[in-house]
Order: structure tokens, then sequence, then C-alpha cells
């Protein structure tokens, strides 16, 4: 079992990359092997809509994202994090979800996904109001449901100074990490 988790946020010890690990850790206590990428630190690269993976294995740029590709393609368990800034995720996650397109998504076109595969999503959010940005990230659950992954558990961390300090969210963090390798 392998588990590997994206942190959408320029916050390598923030709130995002605390839930994310959490939830790592909830996964490799279950005895999933894991691996964690911030993105920010990665050379992303806006999809380009040049329709090469439609007829190719692959996509077209050269960029740190082919490596992610192969990364999640080797993956059984997904975990994606992200801060929301100004309601919505960030420009990384925006972005790594976009190049999913590679994955196959749209009428006719069946996912290129590899079969069998789970996630787990978190966010953190300076908003007290736990589901004041759902809407906005409800679609992710969706579109990865589109390519054949479905989503285990999420969690908002909405309105915390400092996500490793409450232990209640990192225990229900550590949770969605165990029920995700199930």
């Amino acid at each position: 079992m392998r588990a590997i988790g994206f942190v959408g946020s320029p916050r390598e010890n923030g709130n995002t990359a605390a839930l994310v690990r959490q939830i790592l850790a909830g996964a490799a206590s279950s005895g999933a092997d894991t691996r964690v990428f911030f993105l920010n630190n990665l050379n992303i690269r806006g999809c380009q809509a040049c329709m090469y993976c439609k007829s190719h294995d692959g996509c077209r740029q050269q960029d740190d994202m082919l490596q992610l590709i192969e990364e999640i393609k080797k993956a059984d368990r997904l975990v994606i994090g992200s801060p929301i800034y100004i309601g919505n995720i960030t420009g990384q996650t925006k972005v790594f979800l976009d190049r999913f397109y590679v994955f196959g998504t749209g009428p006719n076109l069946p996912s290129k996904m590899p079969a069998g595969k789970k996630a787990a999503l978190a966010f953190s959010q300076g908003n007290p109001f736990e589901n004041a940005f759902s809407p906005y990230v409800e679609p992710i659950s969706r579109f990865l449901g589109m390519l054949g992954v479905e989503t285990t558990g999420s969690l908002f961390a909405a309105g915390v100074p400092k996500a490793e300090d409450d232990n209640v969210l990192m225990q229900k963090a550590f949770q969605i990490g165990v029920d995700l390798v199930k």
C-alpha cells in the first residue's frame, strides 16, 4: 500500500502541511508507505490544452508534473491538501489538479487513472465557519470521482491558528488516514 500526499501551500510548516502529514501518519500506522510532495517547490506549468495526452501516453510538457503523474499512477492512495486563499484553493493546487487532464476527462474519454485509487482531502482556512468555502472545494471530489478515484474523507481546519495544537483536529486527520487505507 502506497499513500502519497500533495501540499498546495507555500508554507511547509503551516496548517495544510500539518493536516496532510497527519493523514499520512494515520495511513502509515495502518501499514502504508508514505511520501509527501510540496507543490510550491516544484516546477509545474499550467495545462496548455494541447490535447497531446488524448492521443499519447502522458503529457508533452517537460516539467516536474511528469514525475508526479508517475507517482500518482504507482500510488494506491492520494492525499490532497490546500489552504483556502480568497475563497478557493491555492493557485499551486489548481495548476496541479488541472494537469490531471492527462488521466482523461470528458465525453467519450475513458479514464487513464489506474483503478482502485482512493483519496482524502484536507483544507485550512482562516474563516471560522467550516462550510464557508465547501462549495468551492466539493468539485474536487466530483472531479476525482470522474477519474474513478473515490474520496473517502475530507477535513476543514476552519479558523484554527495552529492545527498541530488542536488535538481533536489532529485525531480526525489521523483517523482519515487510517480509514483511507482500509
